[in-house]
C-alpha cells in the first residue's frame, strides 16, 4: 500500500528532528505519531488512538489541543525531552493540495518563552561553555527576555566556572568536548544544578564559524566594537550558542539585539556554597523565599523589577563608584516618600514588557498580550514626568532612557479592542472604527435583517409592487417573491429563479452579490482581523530596541523604589562605601532576622573588621 501524502510529510519532517518529540499541527490539534505517540501517551497519560496512513497497520496517534499545548510541553520539558513545533504555514481552507508545514521552534529547557511556563521573578538561562587551553568562555542567554551575557575566565581552574554557573543557575547547558576533561564541572552541572546538558559539534566552536554567527546576529558590528577581539574562548562560546539558538529557534532570534560583556572581576565572587549559606534568594533547609535577603528587599511591582532585584542580589558590585551611584539614587528617593508612593502607584499594573515583546517578536502573541503591552505603555509618560526633577545621575539616566512610546500606545489603543478574545480564531480583536473595510463586512454580518428590509423597501418603491418580499432558504439562497397578480410589473432586470403555485421567485445581481458576501462574511472578517493584527504585531516588533531599553529602565526604577521603600520602613542608614579595608558598623541590625522577629525588639551590635588586627569576628 502507498503511504498518504500527509504521513509522508510527517515522516520527512520527523527525520530532520530525530532527537525531538514532533508536535505536528493538524487543524486545532498537535498530533504525534508512531514512537512519539507511544512515548507521549505514556508520559502524559493521553488516550492512544490510530490513523490510517496507507501502511498495512494504522499509525499509533495521540494529540493535544493547540490552544492548551503549553502545559503539555512544559511537562515533557521537565522530564528532559525536546519538543519540535511543526506549524501549518498556510490556511488549510485556502491551500491547494497538501498544507505546507515547517518546524518553527524546538523547545528545550533553556529556550522556553511562554510566561505561563516561567517564574515571573526569575530568569531562564541557557548556557554555552567552551573550555580551551587559553581560557574558558561562557555565554548565558535568556531567550524569554532577550538578555545575553558573555565572559571569559582564565584557563586551567574550574573554580571560577563553577562560581558563574552557580550564579546564573542555567536550566540547560551546551558545551564543547573539551569540557568532558573537567569532571568537577560536569558533576556540578548534574548534581547541583540539575540542568539538562548536551555536547555541541566541535565545528560550531571554530573561530571562523563563531565569528560568522556573531556577525549575522549583531549586524553592523564587529568583534572589536563588541569588545570580544582578544577573547577567543568567549567568541567561541557566544558563536556556538547563537548557532544552537538558530537551529532551535527558527524565528524570533532578532529578540537578542545586544550582549553584555562582563568580567568576573566586576562582581563579588561567591561560590555556590557561600550563596546557599548566605541565603540570598532561598533558605538552606526549605529552599523557601521567606527568610532570605531577597524576601526582605523585594517590594518591586513588576516582573521585570523582580528579575533585576534577584540579579543585583546574586551579583554584588565591587566597584565603590558604581555602588555609590546606586546609593545616591536610593538616598534621593528616601528623602521624597511622596514621590516613591507615586512612582510605586504608577509602576503597579505595568505588565512584563520584556517577555511580552518576546512573544510579539516570535509571532505567537495573543490579542490580550498586545493589550497588556498597551496598558503598560500608557503608564510610561506618567513615570517619566515624575522623574523630571531627578538630581542623582542614576535617576537622570532612567528618565532619559524611558521612551513614552506614545505612538505605539496610540496604535494599540486604536487597533485592538479593550477586551479582546484569548485567540485570534475567536474574532473580535480589532476595535470598531479602526478599518473601514472590516467595519463594512461586520455590519453586513451583524445587520442582515436591516439590510434585507432596506432592499425590500427600495424594490417595492421602484417597482410599485406592494406585496414584494425578500426571503431566504438554504436551497435557493436570497430571492425576491412576487405574487402572480403583480407579474406584469416585474422589471426586466429580475431573473426568474423558481415558480410556485401562487407566486414567482426572482434574483437580482445585487442579491447574488449580497448572498456571496454574506456566506463568506465570517471568513472575510477573520482574514481581515488576522491581517490587521499582524500589521500591529509587526509594527511593535519593529520598535523592539525602543521598547526593550524602556523596559530595562522601568525595571531599574522599580528596584530603586523598592530599596528606598524598604530603607524608609526599616529606618536604614546609608552606608559610606570607599576603597579602605575597614568595615565599621555601629548599632547594626540583621535585616532578615529583624523582619522574621516581626516587631520583637532586636538588640543592635557593633562590628569592626579590617585587614590588620581585626580580620575575624
Amino acid at each position: 500500500p502507498e503511504i498518504t501524502p500527509m504521513m509522508q510529510q510527517y515522516l520527512d519532517i520527523k527525520a530532520q528532528n530525530p532527537d525531538s518529540i514532533l508536535f505536528f499541527r493538524l487543524g486545532d490539534f498537535y498530533e504525534m505519531f508512531f514512537e512519539d505517540a507511544l512515548l507521549v501517551s505514556k508520559e502524559l497519560e493521553l488516550t492512544l488512538t490510530g490513523r490510517e496512513c496507507g501502511l498495512s497497520e494504522r499509525a499509533p496517534m495521540c494529540g493535544v489541543p493547540y490552544h492548551s499545548a503549553e502545559s503539555y510541553i512544559d511537562r515533557l520539558i521537565k522530564r528532559g525531552y525536546k519538543v519540535a513545533i511543526c506549524e501549518q504555514m498556510e490556511n488549510p481552507s485556502l491551500a491547494k493540495g497538501l498544507v505546507k508545514r515547517e518546524i518553527t521552534r524546538v523547545v528545550t529547557p533553556g529556550t522556553l518563552i511562554d510566561s505561563s511556563l516561567l517564574e515571573e521573578g526569575s530568569n531562564n538561562y541557557l548556557c554555552c561553555v567552551c573550555w580551551q587551553k587559553e581560557g574558558c568562555g561562557l555565554a548565558f542567554a535568556d531567550v524569554s527576555t532577550g538578555e545575553m551575557n558573555v565572559t571569559q575566565l582564565p584557563g586551567g581552574d574550574s573554580g571560577p566556572v563553577l562560581g558563574e554557573l552557580g550564579k546564573f543557575a542555567p536550566r540547560e547547558v551546551v558545551f564543547n568536548e573539551g569540557l568532558l576533561d573537567q569532571p568537577k564541572i560536569t558533576a556540578f552541572m548534574k548534581e547541583k544544578l540539575s540542568c539538562t546538558a548536551d555536547i555541541l559539534p566541535e565545528e560550531l566552536f571554530s573561530a571562523a564559524a563563531a565569528q560568522l554567527e556573531i556577525l549575522r546576529q549583531f549586524k553592523a558590528k564587529n568583534l572589536t566594537s563588541l569588545g570580544l577581539v582578544e577573547m577567543p574562548a568567549a567568541v567561541a562560546a557566544l558563536g556556538a550558542l547563537l548557532a544552537y539558538l538558530r537551529q532551535t529557534q527558527r524565528v524570533g532570534l532578532e529578540r537578542i539585539q545586544e550582549i553584555h560583556l562582563y568580567s568576573d572581576k566586576q562582581f563579588m565572587r561567591l561560590d555556590l556554597t557561600a550563596r546557599r549559606n548566605l541565603e540570598l534568594t532561598e533558605t538552606i533547609r526549605g529552599r523557601e523565599r521567606r527568610g532570605t535577603l531577597l524576601w526582605v528587599l523585594d517590594k518591586t511591582r513588576t516582573s521585570m523589577g523582580k528579575r533585576l532585584m534577584r540579579s543585583w542580589i546574586e551579583q554584588p558590585l565591587i566597584s565603590a563608584a558604581l555602588i555609590n551611584k546606586r546609593l545616591n539614587a536610593v538616598e534621593e528617593l528616601t528623602r521624597q516618600s511622596i514621590l516613591v508612593d507615586r512612582l510605586t502607584g504608577q509602576l503597579t499594573g505595568v505588565y512584563d514588557m520584556e517577555r511580552l515583546m518576546t512573544k510579539i517578536v516570535y509571532g505567537n502573541a495573543s490579542p490580550r498580550d498586545i493589550t497588556a503591552l498597551g496598558a503598560a505603555m500608557m503608564r510610561l509618560p506618567g513615570l517619566r514626568e515624575l522623574l523630571g526633577d531627578a538630581v542623582s545621575s542614576g535617576l537622570q539616566e532612567i528618565f532619559a532612557a524611558i521612551d513614552p512610546l506614545t505612538d505605539m500606545a496610540e496604535l494599540i489603543a486604536a487597533a485592538i479592542d479593550d477586551e479582546p478574545p484569548i485567540t485570534l480564531k475567536d474574532g473580535g480583536d480589532i476595535r470598531p472604527g479602526y478599518d473601514p473595510k472590516l467595519d463594512e463586512v461586520r455590519y453586513l454580518s451583524d445587520h442582515m435583517k436591516e439590510i434585507i428590509a432596506d432592499i425590500e423597501a427600495r424594490e417595492r418603491e421602484a417597482t410599485g409592487i406592494k406585496g414584494l418580499k425578500v426571503g431566504f432558504n438554504r436551497v435557493f439562497g436570497y430571492y425576491i417573491e412576487v405574487t402572480k397578480s403583480y407579474l406584469s410589473q416585474v422589471p426586466d432586470t429580475y431573473i426568474r429563479k423558481q415558480t410556485l403555485a401562487n407566486c414567482e421567485r426572482y434574483i437580482t445581481q445585487e442579491l447574488k452579490e449580497l448572498e456571496t458576501r454574506v456566506l463568506t462574511a465570517q471568513e472575510e472578517i477573520l482574514a481581515l482581523e488576522s491581517r490587521l493584527f499582524e500589521e500591529v504585531r509587526a509594527a511593535l516588533a519593529g520598535e523592539l530596541g525602543r521598547i526593550q531599553s524602556t523596559a530595562a529602565a522601568v525595571a531599574r526604577l522599580d528596584v530603586l523604589c523598592s530599596l528606598a521603600a524598604v530603607a524608609m520602613s526599616g529606618g536604614y542608614t546609608r552606608p559610606i562605601v570607599d576603597l579602605s579595608d575597614g568595615i565599621i558598623i555601629t548599632d547594626g541590625r540583621h535585616p532578615v532576622v529583624e523582619e522574621i522577629l516581626s516587631g520583637a525588639p532586636f538588640v543592635p551590635n557593633d562590628t569592626a573588621l579590617n585587614g590588620g588586627e581585626n580580620q575575624i569576628a
